[in-house]
């Protein structure tokens, strides 16, 4: 039986739900004066949870064990982007 912390499904949820949530965050930003600029921005965490998942799927091939080291990086990278986006004032 496979560890929790080893199983990619339980990997691959964890990252879509703090995608969801730090897409939530950054959409909920006041972009005023931020102009078209403010598309990108937006997604932001979104572009990052996509490629947490991939260089995950990548690192599955090569390395059997560890990986979850691969979506604690990408769940604190996605956090700390949609504060920072959240907390930047755009106008």
């Amino acid at each position: 039986m496979r560890d929790k912390i080893n199983d990619p499904k339980y990997n691959i949820i964890l990252i879509f739900i703090f995608e969801i949530i730090g897409s939530t965050i950054a959409f909920t930003a006041d972009y005023s004066g931020a102009g078209m600029a403010a598309i990108i921005i937006k997604w932001i965490p979104a572009i990052i949870g996509l490629l947490t998942i991939i260089i995950y799927f990548v690192s599955s091939l090569f390395i059997r064990t560890k990986n979850w080291i691969i979506t604690l990086i990408g769940i604190i990278l996605i956090v700390t982007v949609s504060l920072h986006i959240n907390f930047t004032d755009f106008t």
